[in-house]
C-alpha cells in the first residue's frame, strides 16, 4: 500500500530529471523546450491581484449560477398531461429520501473538496492548482443544476409518485375523447410538492453527483496522467472510484421512487459532460505531458505585452515541441488559451 501512495504521488510531477522548483502552469513543463527553440519562455507567478484579473468574471458567473438555481428549483414548469391508469407514475411517495438535499451537497460538493484542496496544497504545492480545482468544482456543480432544471421545467415529466402526491379528487376519470387528465384534477395543497412532481427528467441528483464527482475523477485522472500511453490499474482504480459514488447515489433516485431509469440515465450523462467542460476550463487535456498543472492564468489588457502580440503572430496556436515527449499523434496541444 505505501509503494502504491508513493507512487501515485510521485505521478504528479513525472519530471525525467530534478528541478530546482516545481512548475506552476502546463505552460511551465514545457519552458526549457520553447527556450531550445528559441521560443519566448512564459511564466506567471501567483499574486491575488492577478488572480482577480484573471478569474473574477468566472467567481462571478458561478455565484449567479448558484443563486439562479436557488430560484429556478422552487418555481414550477410544464406539466405534462398523464393518465390515471398509467401503472408508472402509481407508486408510493417516499416521505424521506434516502439522500436528502443536503447529503447531496455533502457527497457531490463537499467530499471532493475534502480530496482536492489537500492535494493541491499537499502535494501540488501550488496556489493556482488550488484556485483552479475550487473553481472548476463549483463551476461544474451550479451549470449542472442550473441546465438540469431548466430541462425539467420545459420537458413537464410526471415522476413515479405523482399519482400520491396529486391526490386525484374522488371520481376523477382520465377524458373520454383522449384518455388523458391533466393537473387540474389534483387536489393536494402543497403546491410545491405537486409541482415538484412533474419534474422527473432529468435527475438532478444524479445530475450534480456525476457534475461534482465526476470533476473529481478528470482531477485525479490528470494528476496520475492516467490517459498517457501507459497502462495504470492501480490508478485508474483509485481515480474513477468517485464514479461508483456517483453511480450509487443515482440509484437511489429509483428506490425512492423519484426517477424513472431514463432520468437517471440521462442525468447521468449530462453531469459527466458538464464535469468534462469545467475541468477543460482550467486544466489541460488528459494525454497532455503535463497535465497535473492547471492551465496559465487569463492575461489581462494590462499584461498583454509586444512580445505576447509578436509571439502569437508567428504562433497562433501556441504549439509545444514533440522533442523529448511521446505523443499518441503527431498532433499537437493547445496550452496557452486566452
Amino acid at each position: 500500500m505505501s509503494v502504491f501512495v508513493a507512487d501515485s504521488v510521485a505521478a504528479c510531477f513525472p519530471a525525467p530529471v530534478p528541478r530546482p522548483a516545481l512548475p506552476v502552469t502546463a505552460e511551465d513543463g514545457v519552458q526549457e523546450r520553447r527556450s531550445r527553440r528559441g521560443s519566448r519562455p512564459e511564466s506567471r507567478s501567483f499574486s491575488w491581484m492577478r488572480l482577480a484579473k484573471s478569474y473574477f468574471s468566472d467567481w462571478i458567473l458561478i455565484l449567479l449560477l448558484w443563486g439562479l438555481l436557488a430560484v429556478l428549483e422552487r418555481t414550477g414548469g410544464h406539466k405534462r398531461q398523464f393518465s390515471l391508469t398509467d401503472k408508472t407514475i402509481q407508486f408510493a411517495y417516499a416521505v424521506h429520501e434516502r439522500v436528502p438535499p443536503h447529503l447531496l451537497a455533502i457527497v457531490s460538493v463537499v467530499v471532493p473538496l475534502t480530496v482536492l484542496i489537500p492535494i493541491s496544497i499537499l502535494v501540488a504545492r501550488n496556489a493556482w492548482d488550488v484556485h483552479n480545482a475550487i473553481c472548476g468544482l463549483g463551476l461544474s456543480w451550479t451549470m449542472a443544476g442550473v441546465v438540469t432544471q431548466i430541462v425539467k421545467m420545459m420537458v413537464g415529466r410526471p415522476r413515479p409518485d405523482l399519482i400520491n402526491r396529486c391526490l386525484p379528487a374522488e371520481g376523477a376519470a382520465d377524458a373520454p375523447v383522449w384518455g388523458l387528465s391533466n393537473y387540474t384534477i389534483c387536489t393536494s395543497t402543497n403546491q410545491l410538492v405537486l409541482d415538484d412532481g412533474f419534474k422527473s427528467f432529468p435527475s438532478g441528483h444524479s445530475s450534480l453527483s456525476f457534475a461534482g464527482l465526476g470533476f473529481l475523477t478528470f482531477y485525479l485522472a490528470g494528476k496520475m496522467h492516467l490517459w498517457d500511453r501507459y497502462g495504470h490499474r492501480n490508478r485508474a482504480w483509485f481515480a474513477l472510484s468517485p464514479l461508483l459514488l456517483a453511480a450509487m447515489v443515482a440509484i437511489t433516485r429509483t428506490q425512492d421512487n423519484r426517477h424513472h431509469w431514463q432520468d437517471v440515465l440521462v442525468g447521468s450523462a449530462l453531469g459527466l459532460v458538464i464535469a468534462f467542460v469545467s475541468y477543460r476550463t482550467y486544466y489541460p487535456q488528459l494525454a497532455h505531458p503535463t497535465c497535473h498543472l492547471p492551465l496559465l492564468p487569463r492575461p489581462g489588457r494590462d499584461d498583454i505585452t509586444d512580445e505576447d502580440i509578436e509571439y502569437e503572430a508567428l504562433h497562433p496556436h501556441g504549439l509545444l515541441s514533440d522533442e523529448g515527449v511521446p505523443r499518441p499523434s503527431n498532433e499537437e496541444e493547445l496550452v496557452w488559451r486566452q
